[in-house]
């Protein structure tokens, strides 16, 4: 009985790790979707809609739409060694200086 309920626990912390995986790559479509909207070229506007594009993909990947068990497993390990630390710089930096105003 010991057995299944680790079995279970180990689901449901993969099942947690994607989604935060997911969180990562939507978090990282919002700020292309906020520098689209700051751009004042139409190429980067074009290049921001691209990166868009790419992240909806990988959510999908992510999510089990698109893609196979491998190419998800190789976005789970993009989202959480470079997306992770983009935003968290990013976050944070905006953390800091809203902690400055108030």
């Amino acid at each position: 009985m010991q057995f299944k309920n680790i079995s279970v626990m180990v689901e449901i912390k993969k099942a947690m790790d994607y989604d935060i995986a997911v969180d990562l790559v939507n978090m990282m479509k919002m700020m292309a979707s906020r520098r689209k909207e700051k751009a004042t070229s139409q190429n980067e506007k074009s290049k921001q809609q691209r990166l868009i594009n790419m992240y909806c993909y990988e959510e999908g990947v992510l999510m089990g739409r698109n893609g196979d068990e491998q190419a998800r497993a190789s976005l789970y390990d993009k989202a959480f060694n470079m997306y992770s630390p983009i935003v968290k710089k990013a976050y944070g930096a905006k953390r800091s200086s809203s902690n400055l105003r108030g």
